[in-house]
């Protein structure tokens, strides 16, 4: 299943479940008796408990564990709000054996049909059924309507009290009137979570049931209501579509490790001592629980109602919290409402375990690792991962996503704690939010869809897969836009031929920085051609590394044609068929890079070469000389000790952080290497105007405001050319 990284558009066509894609069809008969009851039953592909069971649903566990019906007996009128489940009250409905052909589907007591119509009949009244059903079975106690836990027979199986608080809770009692709900519960541990479905007649259940003389008849996609004796009650059967009523969810986390150290050589964080702890994870578009109304008024999309039963479902942000101490303790009206932990993997959220001669000790919490783990749970080996939701069902609910995350420093030098308010060091909070993480695909009951979040110190990014529930094409999309980890790709990309820059690419966020030459110059036609050679290749890794599939420029779209490109005659090689960097072209058959190059002078002027890839804005700034110089210190106590000198590339907008304005430079030369080729932020003030004397000492930032301790004195400024 191919993957689109970092700023792929979300585009997928995606068909709900179908009818077509369902399992074996089997007639359910009670009895030989002609006059019995008879179901017959389809399951849409998933996964589902059934009788405190995890796995995948189909015809034979479902067979297995019983599926349950609701049938109301109305007399001679037809089925309203007085009705009550009189006839069979959730009735369980089990196979005998292996779902195959010919399997005697069974349910005890046999129910009969009223005869209290037709030609042997002495009253002409009319008896009515109206029958409903849901899966998987659960047993209810009938007076109150609440669910009948099961005892644990092993150690870490399902408690009395989590059956009793998650999943199906409770259905109407048996003198209740009016429709048929199940009460169900948002459970995000996939080894505990349930599928829920509800039954409506199936596209063939007409093929299967004919009333005497046409009285009644069934409506595809609705609940079987107001029906009569069938005209063959040997054969006839209500055969019952179960189709899936919630949304499949699966979340994973782990951590991207670039520039985790000065010289940007490491990949893997230093566990002893910077750790990654959750704090909070918002999502929009589902609701934590709710009530199953099984006689929806839509044809099959099921019809959720407060838990209550009677009100519209609301559909409000949830946010689940880690149960770290955060100094409400005890407080009222809401205010401690971070005490408990809320669901979220407990090997990924801070635990207080002790640290031990300044490094996390080993009874700490792993936290967040570059090995993807289940943001929920924590048995990956379970239901794979997944758990179910109840989605708004309806068109345009898009899901928006927030994550709270600390990053976790041990500095026995630093005078700050981490949030165990003990050790010595920093404790950093991000907080990153994303709209419409699918890109404009519904959150929808029968899906699937998969997150899988990717925390980095300069960048958070989200893959977000929409499948169907048997097909597994994907979509991926970024939280949040960002184009720095494509760039980055861009930039490490290996070409066949060993290309080698001849100047130096470097990224942050979605800003890239292309350094040429120190003996570059604008006159020199060597030194342009190897610029846009340069820029080329970069051009072209866009797509062949991070799959960008459409760049705009000037107002025009350029797609990736190599084949358009080989038609126009564009390839020098004779053994080639496609241009060695870019093969981007518009419709008027013109090349990008050509068409860069026919406004290199402009470019120039500007000093940056401004596009967008797939429809998100990145710019390329030439830093064709440095525009500061600086000495660089530390501070021992209160004295500045100087460690190096060099030069640095300053972006010309101002940034925010934290309220407070910033440029963001690069270092280009210093000498102490480990400096060379890294972002910092520096206080707005110190580059402003045209000119600098030696003056203050300012500090360096990292991306979130902090400081890094390390201190620059402006020693001189040339307008960059």
């Amino acid at each position: 299943m191919k993957k689109v990284f970092l700023f792929a558009a979300a585009a997928a066509a995606l068909a709900a479940c179908s009818d077509n894609e369902l399992n074996v069809q089997e007639n359910v008969q009670a009895t030989a008796d002609d006059g019995a009851v008879k179901f017959s039953v389809y399951t849409q592909r998933g996964i589902s408990r059934g009788g405190g069971q995890s796995g995948d649903l189909n015809n034979a566990n479902i067979g297995a564990n019983g599926f349950g019906v609701f049938a109301y007996y109305t007399a001679g009128e037809q089925y309203d709000a007085k009705a009550t489940p009189n006839f069979m009250y959730n009735q369980k409905v089990t196979c005998q054996g292996t779902a195959t052909a010919g399997t005697l589907w069974t349910y005890e007591p046999v129910k009969y049909w009223p005869n209290e119509y037709g030609d042997k009949a002495i009253s002409d009244e009319t008896d009515y059924l109206t029958f409903f059903a849901y899966a998987p079975w659960t047993n209810i106690e009938p007076t109150t309507g609440n669910i009948v836990p099961t005892t644990p027979s092993t150690t870490g199986a399902e408690t009395v009290e989590h059956q009793q608080k998650y999943n199906i809770v409770s259905v109407n009692k048996n003198n209740a009137t009016g429709d048929p709900i199940v009460k169900y519960v948002v459970d995000t541990d996939p080894a505990t979570s349930v599928d829920l479905l509800w039954g409506v007649a199936a596209e063939t259940a007409g093929d299967n049931y004919s009333p005497i003389d046409g009285k009644a008849s069934v409506t595809e996609g609705f609940p079987f209501l107001n029906l009569v004796k069938p005209n063959n009650p040997q054969s006839d059967r209500l055969q019952f579509n179960l189709k899936h009523a919630l949304a499949k969810v699966k979340v994973t986390i782990d951590y991207i490790a670039d520039d985790f150290t000065p010289t940007g050589t490491s990949k893997v964080i230093n566990a002893e001592k910077t750790r990654i702890f959750v704090r909070s994870f918002k999502m929009s578009g589902f609701a934590t629980k709710g009530a199953l109304n099984l006689n929806n008024t839509v044809p099959g999309q099921p019809l959720w109602k407060d838990f209550d039963g009677s009100k519209d479902l609301a559909f409000d942000e949830v946010t689940y919290q880690d149960g770290r101490k955060d100094g409400k303790e005890g407080e009222t009206n809401g205010a401690q409402n971070n005490e408990t932990p809320q669901g979220l993997n407990p090997k990924i959220i801070e635990n207080y375990a002790q640290t031990t001669d300044g490094k996390f000790a080993s009874d700490k919490t792993s936290g967040v690792t570059n090995v993807p783990q289940l943001l929920f749970g924590g048995d990956s080996d379970k239901n794979d991962g997944y758990f179910y939701v109840i989605p708004r069902n309806e068109e345009n609910n898009k899901v928006d996503v927030t994550i709270a995350y600390d990053v976790e420093t041990i500095d026995p030098a630093l005078p700050g704690k981490l949030s165990d308010n003990e050790t010595h060091g920093i404790s950093i909070e991000n907080v990153i939010s994303k709209a419409d993480i699918f890109g404009g695909i519904d959150f929808m009951a029968g899906y699937q869809y998969e997150i899988n979040i990717h925390l980095g110190m300069t960048s958070v990014k989200v893959e977000a897969t929409v499948t169907d529930w048997k097909d597994n094409g994907k979509t991926n999309v970024d939280l949040p836009d960002n184009q720095q980890m494509a760039a980055t790709t861009a930039i490490n990309y290996n070409y066949a031929d060993n290309y080698t820059y001849t100047g130096k690419l470097y990224a942050s966020d979605n800003e890239v920085v292309y350094v040429p030459v120190s003996t570059f110059s604008t006159t020199s036609d060597e030194d342009m051609k190897n610029m846009m050679n340069d820029l080329a290749r970069f051009l072209g890794a866009l797509h062949r590394a991070a799959g960008v599939t459409e760049i705009e420029y000037n107002q025009k779209k350029y797609i990736w044609d190599p084949a358009r490109i080989y038609e126009l005659g564009l390839v020098q090689d004779a053994n080639a068929k496609e241009l060695k960097g870019s093969n981007w072209i518009n419709a008027d058959d013109q090349t990008l890079v050509s068409v860069i190059t026919a406004n290199a002078t402009s470019e120039m002027a500007d000093g940056k070469l401004e596009f967008k890839a797939n429809n998100e804005n990145m710019t390329i700034y030439l830093a064709l000389a440095p525009n500061y110089s600086f000495t660089s210190y530390g501070k021992q106590g209160k004295d500045y000790v100087q460690w190096g000198s060099g030069t640095v590339f300053a972006f010309t907008d101002a940034v925010t952080i934290n309220q407070k304005s910033y440029k963001k430079v690069l270092v280009l030369t210093n000498t102490v290497e480990s400096f060379v080729g890294k972002f910092y932020y520096v206080d707005a003030a110190a580059t402003a105007g045209t000119s600098q004397t030696p003056s203050d000492k300012y500090q360096l930032f990292d991306q979130f405001g902090n400081g890094l301790g390390i201190y620059v004195e402006i020693t001189a400024y040339t307008q960059n050319p």
